[in-house]
């Protein structure tokens, strides 16, 4: 089984928060990033951002490996990616020379090399299968900042052996979020998932059943790769799961009998009632920016887990009426991935 996410987010993403974010931007910080450059900027100097992202990068994988690095600063710091965008071009050394990655072939933007931004950070990834020398370079005044991402192959290997790095018992949170990194493969640390993850099947059942499911392309187990599992990256990377009840996982060889087995446990709360009480209190502060972070109130004492998210209800009062912050006509408040703000819809 190999599918992995590309994202730096993994694991962490996919705890889901208690928080709703009621999102009050004004302004120039709702606004996409390309709409708010500086025209007419051109680079001056450029330095690495720190020394993990660059001049040197090294990565290692089966046939390729993914690499990125965080823009670079520019003019000494008092230029950002959003100023100089427009003067900034990427060539890569071919035969010894420096050519326009555009030209030198083999190079398609976004499908193995482009822009990312997160988090307010931008910078370039690649995907490469042999070491390669990358340099930015100014347009209007020829500064140059060049990069050099070394790949090694990993070969392939079957599975032998498996021990639990986590786990193997381990208690999901209140929203059913559990997970758990790689285990040690072949008694060997250096030996990583991607070596052995087309050897690698992973099966799920109910604590309380004797029947293994294959999930992996089996939606129809109720199972679905990016929404209740999935994998994560951080670390060395690993497994994650979101479930309703207790589960056991099993990781097994297609070409031995090595397997191990983990435990997820789901504490799920007896509800004797249903009455909501502040999680930490009713009156919240918005910071500079106007966001404000409203936990959600427990039920019965306890705090909400993911299967009950999805039955709150939001209103807000407006003119002595509660309206439903979803009806944006009476509202005035659109919904955004990480809450609700009346700005904007970006």
């Amino acid at each position: 089984m190999k599918r992995l996410y590309n994202t730096e987010s993994g694991f962490k993403q996919k705890v889901f928060s208690l928080f709703l974010a009621v999102v009050l931007l004004a302004g120039v910080g709702l606004l996409p990033t390309s709409k708010v450059q500086a025209a007419g900027t051109t680079v001056t100097s450029m330095s690495y951002f720190s020394a993990a992202d660059g001049p040197v990068i090294s990565k290692s994988g089966v046939g390729q490996a993914s690499y990125g690095f965080v823009m670079p600063t520019f003019n000494g710091g008092s230029a950002t990616w959003n100023d100089v965008s427009d003067d900034v071009g990427v060539k890569v050394k071919v035969a010894g020379n420096w050519v326009d990655i555009d030209n030198a072939g083999g190079y398609t933007y976004n499908q193995n090399w482009g822009h990312w931004s997160d988090g307010g950070l931008n910078g370039y990834w690649f995907t490469l299968s042999t070491t390669t020398e990358i340099q930015l370079f100014s347009k209007a005044n020829g500064v140059t900042l060049d990069y050099t991402l070394v790949f090694q192959n990993i070969n392939k290997t079957t599975i032998t052996a498996m021990a639990p790095t986590q786990g193997p018992q381990i208690t999901a949170g209140f929203t059913g979020s559990a997970g758990f990194t790689y285990p040690t493969f072949n008694n060997d640390p250096a030996v990583t998932y991607e070596a052995v993850a087309e050897d690698l099947k992973v099966y799920v059942k109910p604590v309380s059943s004797s029947t293994w499911i294959d999930i992996d392309n089996n939606a129809a187990s109720g199972w679905i790769y990016d929404n209740n599992f999935g994998q994560f990256t951080e670390g060395g990377g690993g497994y994650w799961f979101t479930v309703t009840e207790s589960i056991n996982v099993k990781l097994e060889s297609k070409t031995s009998t090595a397997n191990v087995v983990y435990t997820l446990t789901f504490n799920k709360p007896v509800r004797n009632s249903y009455v909501l009480t502040p999680y930490e209190g009713t009156t919240f502060t918005a910071d500079a920016k106007g966001v404000i972070g409203v936990p959600l109130p427990k039920i019965d004492g306890g705090a909400p887990i993911g299967t009950e998210l999805g039955n709150y209800v939001y209103q807000i009062n407006i003119n002595g009426q509660w309206v439903a912050m979803s009806d944006s006509s009476q509202s005035g408040f659109v919904y955004a991935g990480n809450g609700y703000n009346n700005m904007s819809d970006a």
